[in-house]
């Protein structure tokens, strides 16, 4: 379903259903210059929310941005107007941005303070919970702002419940990995308001009596953190007595956070939420009306605790299944699905871009699941001379590129003189590459295809990924070392998942049964973990058994774990090698069920049974060290 429909569906006039109200508006996709911001978090939080059947009509707020009158009763007129300077934007992002991007940057701040002033009104005039799919922008003071909080809509909330009459106390709760210095020092003197920080270190002053601030140092563990808050938060809940909490549930404390220096697991992330709501929501007594804001949380996989948590909280299962970095945005793609009828991307194909379902080319989210049937899709055998796949002609590859956004994309990350190169007469395959530069041109990526059988499966035709690579071999736009990954050398270019997803829709059109591909390294077998399985239960098992010896480290160590045969069989002792062996991404619905069915789940247990991989050095490796590669 893409996003229009989802959010004419769930925006509907259903009478106030039970249940928790989400906030959130189109302008908080707000695309920025650094890496490790996903503007898509909330986004993809909603999709995985739908995708489980969780959501209903009526279940969604839009918040409406707040006024300056009312930014200004909370911070100082002087703070406001300043931020017309691109200098002092550039002290508070770390970044600068051209005179558009600070305006929409503010924009975006100004309706995230919107969001949690409507999830407060929501939650105080329901005795309910609203979550605020943004928001906790606890940096932000008086007189300054830092940490890319430029407002603080906790405080702005706050001022127009007292200007409502509403004076019961307030609690802010604030289990973000960086301490909530902003928020403390707005409200120091007001004794009605009551904040809670647990964090790794203190900025600023330590507060009055009605704040508790906790600094608990780096690499902090699940037990350590699981025993702070289970100390401090009934202290401050009890000691406050709150007609109202704000809970920023921050996503940087876990494991794999870009930002972070702490090693939570998602068990750990959602036992403390679990902890928190289950405080303010006694099975006896009264509940607390909570505020839940989204706060930190950086790198692709930030969206995921949050897919758990409010799973959860609507549905009180708390399954982790959520899919890691590899999440496709397929459904964006799918809708690109108007270019299968470009005049010039297929030969035969009428130029009607209004199709059978009636999606006009203007029409960016109107594409439904029945467009992308509007003509039939040619199969292996159809394949035609001189096409890419017999698909693609190279103006339709490249206008496909072009309409998809790599291309955009490659260009917003500073690559200038881009070039398309195509090579059809490989026997192994049909390449295509991008590249830059004139004089030297070098490759930023390139992958070859091709199209049939899989050695796993020879009675399905499957689109067969040979090769990918995608790199950023520009001088000076090398990784951090934390990120560098077995096998790289430099910098990716960010754009795999898009690529994956283009895959995808290629091979929809097709008529292809899934994607496959061979991970040459653990990591980038659980990087495509979501949405991509080993077909043959003996891989797939040995998998598991791997990522289960791996599961307390970042992606990054965990992959150089792998790599440096940390990860051993306990029965023999011996180090477990990687062992590149083909993964499937599904297609077609009968492989789909055939790969997450009960059938062979239960034939992977089977071929898993005698399976125990430990970590050398890890918590249940005992006295095991690495041995020889088996």
């Amino acid at each position: 379903m893409n996003l229009t429909c989802l959010v004419r569906r769930l925006f509907g006039l259903r009478p106030d259903p039970p249940g928790p109200r989400f906030i959130i508006g189109r302008g908080y996709q707000l695309d920025v210059p650094t890496p490790v911001y996903d503007s898509r978090r909330p986004f993809r939080i909603l999709s995985y929310l739908e995708s489980r059947g969780l959501l209903r009509r009526g279940m969604l707020r839009r918040p409406r941005p707040v006024s300056l009158d009312r930014l200004r009763q909370v911070h100082d007129p002087a703070y406001v107007a300043s931020l017309q300077d691109p200098a002092a934007m550039e002290a508070i992002l770390g970044f600068r941005l051209d005179a558009a991007a600070q305006d929409a940057f503010l924009a975006f701040q100004r309706l995230v303070c919107g969001g949690t002033l409507l999830a407060a009104r929501s939650a105080v005039a329901r005795g309910e919970v609203a979550v605020n799919l943004g928001g906790g922008l606890h940096h932000a003071a008086r007189d300054r702002g830092s940490g890319f909080c430029v407002f603080n809509d906790v405080a702005v909330a706050v001022r127009n419940l007292r200007e409502a009459g509403h004076d019961f106390p307030v609690l802010v709760i604030d289990l973000d990995l960086h301490d909530g210095d902003g928020t403390r020092a707005l409200f120091a003197g007001d004794a009605t308001v009551h904040t809670l920080s647990i964090h790794n270190e203190t900025l600023g002053d330590a507060g009055g009596p009605t704040d508790t601030v906790v600094a608990l140092g780096g690499g902090v563990d699940d037990r350590t953190y699981l025993d702070a808050v289970t100390e401090h938060v009934p202290r401050a809940v009890a000691a406050c007595r709150p007609g109202l909490v704000f809970y920023l549930a921050g996503s940087d404390p876990g494991v794999d956070d870009r930002l972070g220096d702490w090693r939570i697991t998602m068990e750990g992330m959602l036992a403390r939420d679990r902890f928190v709501m289950d405080l303010l929501r006694p099975r006896r007594g009264p509940a607390v009306p909570t505020v839940v804001l989204l706060a930190g949380g950086y790198g692709p996989t930030a969206w995921r605790h949050g897919a758990a948590f409010f799973s959860w909280l609507l549905s009180g299962d708390s399954r982790l299944d959520i899919p890691l970095e590899m999440e496709l945005p397929v459904d964006h793609y799918r809708r690109l699905a108007r270019l299968m009828r470009h005049p010039g991307l297929l030969p035969g194909e009428s130029g009607d871009d209004a199709g059978a379902g009636g999606a006009g080319a203007d029409d960016d989210w109107g594409l439904s699941e029945a467009d992308l049937g509007g003509a039939a899709a040619p199969g292996p055998a159809a394949a035609g001379r001189g096409l890419f796949l017999g698909l693609y002609s190279r103006h339709g590859l490249e206008l496909l590129l072009e309409e998809s956004g790599l291309l955009a994309n490659l260009k917003a990350a500073g690559h200038r003189k881009l070039g398309l190169e195509v090579d059809l007469d490989d026997p192994l395959g049909h390449t295509v590459r991008i590249v830059s530069g004139r004089r030297e041109p070098v490759a930023l990526l390139e992958v070859k295809l091709r199209v049939g059988p899989a050695a796993h499966d020879p009675h399905r035709t499957y689109l067969v990924v040979e090769w990918l690579l995608l790199q950023d071999p520009r001088p000076g736009a090398d990784a951090p070392a934390r990120d560098l990954l077995p096998g790289q050398e430099r910098g990716g270019t960010g754009l795999l998942r898009d690529m994956a997803a283009v895959l995808v829709v290629a091979a929809e059109r097709l008529g292809a049964a899934g994607v496959v591909f061979t991970p040459s390294h653990y990591h980038l077998a659980r990087l495509a973990r979501g949405i991509a399985r080993f077909p043959v239960a003996a891989d797939e098992a040995r998998y598991l058994a791997c990522e289960r010896a791996l599961r307390e480290l970042r992606l990054a160590e965990a992959a150089a774990a792998m790599d440096a045969g940390m990860v051993v069989d306990a029965k023999t002792g011996e180090s477990v090698g990687w062992e590149p062996k083909p993964m499937v991404i599904p297609v077609e619905p009968a492989l789909q069920d055939e790969l997450h069915g009960e059938g062979f789940r239960a034939e992977v247990t089977r071929a898993g049974s005698g399976l125990d991989y430990r970590r050398a050095g890890g918590p249940d490796a005992g006295g095991i060290s690495p041995g020889p590669t088996s």
